[in-house]
């Protein structure tokens, strides 16, 4: 299974709005350690590229205009940031993984609100694409 860098904060946060049984819930958690753990990575490599394209003063210290960072080079900072969000993470589809990815793909697709509009329904679609790469039955 692979998701996208960009996606992992908004699938954390839909599996955290599904209300879900008790077995489920544990499996979403599961699920959840492992994509937070991800997000964080994803999160320090942004920030890491953020620090090498700020502007510093004459200290090393990053200047900071309107409580925002200054860089220099944007666009290549921009583009790296880009690429990095594209960049697909994997999970994989091995029997110990079998329980939780099988749960998640079952809630996502079948245990969120029955009725979607705009943004949401945009980020259910993206996260259902997700999710039917699970298929254990085909290995």
């Amino acid at each position: 299974m692979k998701i996208k860098k960009y996606e992992l904060n908004q699938f954390i946060a839909y599996l955290h709005s599904l209300k879900l049984d008790r077995v489920d819930s544990r499996m979403r958690s599961r699920f959840k350690k492992i994509l937070i753990n991800k997000y964080q990575e994803f999160v320090d490599e942004l920030n890491e590229i953020n620090e090498n394209y700020a502007i510093k003063d004459e200290s090393g210290q990053v200047v900071i205009n309107d409580d925002k960072m200054t860089f220099e080079h944007n666009d290549e900072r921009l583009k790296e940031i880009k690429d990095l969000s594209m960049e697909e993470i994997f999970i994989d589809q091995n029997e110990e993984n079998k329980k939780m990815l099988l749960s998640i793909k079952e809630s996502v697709l079948n245990r969120g609100p029955s009725e979607l509009e705009g943004t949401d329904a945009d980020i259910y679609d993206c996260l259902a694409e997700i999710v039917e790469q699970i298929k254990y039955d085909e290995m």
